[in-house]
């Protein structure tokens, strides 16, 4: 009986979720670019620059493409807004794959990056957040006791996305991958015809018949329609009344109790991109041959992907029972180890020891997907005071993809400059960091309600956590109440 009408949920939210293959595909097609530039069938040299440009302006475009997200699900729906950048997002894998102009490769490549991070970005700060895609889709179109489940899903999608255009990079032409890539949009944007709009959006819109017919498509017929969609609309009024307008927002961002956690999360994003992992999925062939392995690059890719999918499945599964604090704590520490060893090898030119930095690869990877890929994130939906969430969001997203434009954009040049050598060390050093703020500053927020979490951050001054009844670590010294603590424990 449970999986009786939970089926219709799961295969909603699975439809939802397929289109940010895409998203993986976008970050992992960057080692298709040496093999372009050295296509002798193109009427086009490619210089190094635009190579990097090639890379790069995924991210810059995505600055600017997540600015306007939240404005246009609100006025078309979320779902309806995923079926229209699905769209354009496999018509510009084609044209990537066809063309013979490189002014249309950068069109192609600008417009796969505006869309394909901008529906990432969508899905990993909305965790808690209303005016965003995919994730809120999964929590509206889902219950409570298949909510946690389903919600690891848009990482596998990503992680099989790059490993797919790693795969395809390794055995096909890279104008066959590339097809392929766009081909592959099209069962995801003929689901989500099938896949009813969002409860929460035609309620907030006025359409509650049109709500209790899309609740009716995904609840068993004993369901209590009346009661779920009372819920929803208020729900939807008591945020309201909670999120104000943009400028109220900016208003509300002077209290110490809205700022502090958009410093905190800011400083964790800045910390995790420099950590080097965007680097590896982007330049992975090229990493690999700056660190003198002597394995086919692309094969090294392959394994690459295929590690980030296997241990970010597992961090899905762990991630509740483990905590969030422990898991990206442990996960940046032995990224940062990793990349140490990697450093040290490199620096030390040892042929014999060629198949170590591999191997201190794929831990890196393993842990990135264990821990620092997706923690920081759900940490973004947790930790967002509620008066300032919608701004804070874009704060922490254009700060992720302002820094994933800086990183492809100028790593190679460093590299030139300085050394792989040195630039692994700085990516180690970043890794550190970031587990020393996580241990000082970051509280735990497994099994926390978000109102909890909304004190969490109240105090006179930033200062390091101290430990408070029955063993919760929190920030900024401040205190739960007992009947909270209590209640928490008890569930």
């Amino acid at each position: 009986m449970w999986l009786e009408y939970r089926w219709r949920q799961m295969l909603a939210c699975a439809v939802v979720v397929s289109g940010l293959a895409t998203t993986g595909s976008m970050v992992g097609w960057s080692v298709e670019v040496e093999r372009l530039a050295k296509d002798p069938q193109l009427p086009f040299n490619i210089s190094e620059a635009q190579q990097r440009w090639l890379v790069s302006s995924v991210g810059i475009a995505s600055v600017v493409s997540t600015l306007g997200t939240g404005w246009l699900v609100e006025a078309v729906g979320p779902c309806r807004l995923l079926g229209a950048l699905l769209l354009p997002q496999g018509l510009a894998w084609v044209t990537m794959a066809v063309t013979y102009s490189l002014p249309w490769l950068f069109v192609g490549r600008v417009i796969t990056g505006a869309v394909g991070v901008m529906l990432t970005t969508i899905i990993q700060v909305s965790v808690c957040v209303l005016t965003t895609i995919i994730q809120p889709l999964i929590a509206e179109l889902c219950q409570p006791d298949v909510r946690g489940m389903l919600s690891a899903l848009p990482e596998m999608a990503m992680s099989l996305g790059l490993l797919g255009v790693y795969v395809f990079a390794r055995v096909l032409t890279w104008q066959a991958g590339t097809l392929l890539c766009g081909i592959l949009v099209l069962p995801a944007l003929f689901g989500v015809l099938f896949v009813p709009e969002s409860p929460y959006w035609l309620i907030k819109n006025g359409k509650e018949k049109q709500a209790t017919r899309a609740l009716m498509q995904l609840r068993a017929p004993s369901h209590d329609l009346e009661a779920e969609v009372l819920s929803i609309r208020e729900g939807l009024a008591q945020q309201a009344m909670e999120e104000g307008s943009f400028l109220q927002q900016i208003r509300a961002m002077r209290d110490g109790s809205n700022y502090r956690p958009v410093l905190l999360l800011s400083l964790l994003m800045v910390l995790k991109e420099g950590g080097g992992a965007m680097f590896i999925f982007m330049y992975s062939a090229f990493f690999f041959v700056s660190a003198g392995v002597t394995w086919d690059p692309f094969t090294c890719t392959v394994l690459v992907g295929v590690t980030r999918l296997l241990f970010t499945f597992i961090s899905a599964l762990v991630i509740d029972k483990v905590g969030r604090r422990p898991l990206l704590i442990f996960s940046s520490l032995t990224c940062g180890v990793a990349m140490f060893v990697i450093g040290g090898l490199v620096r030390a030119d040892n042929p014999s020891l060629a198949w170590i930095p591999l191997v201190a690869a794929l831990v890196f990877v393993a842990s990135f997907g264990l821990g620092v890929g997706p923690v920081p994130w759900i940490l973004v939906g947790e930790m967002l005071p509620t008066p300032v969430r919608s701004l804070a969001a874009s704060i922490c997203t254009c700060l992720f993809a302002f820094f994933t434009f800086l990183l492809s954009e100028l790593m190679p040049q460093i590299i030139d400059a300085t050394g792989l050598d040195d630039v692994v060390f700085a990516f180690g050093t970043f890794q550190f960091l970031l587990a020393v703020t996580t241990w000082l500053f970051v509280p735990e927020t497994q099994h926390r309600t978000l109102e909890d979490l909304q004190t969490a951050f109240s105090g006179a001054a930033l200062r390091p956590f101290r430990k408070a009844r029955e063993g919760y670590l929190q920030a900024y010294g401040s205190t739960f109440s007992e009947a909270s603590s209590s209640q928490t424990k008890a569930a």
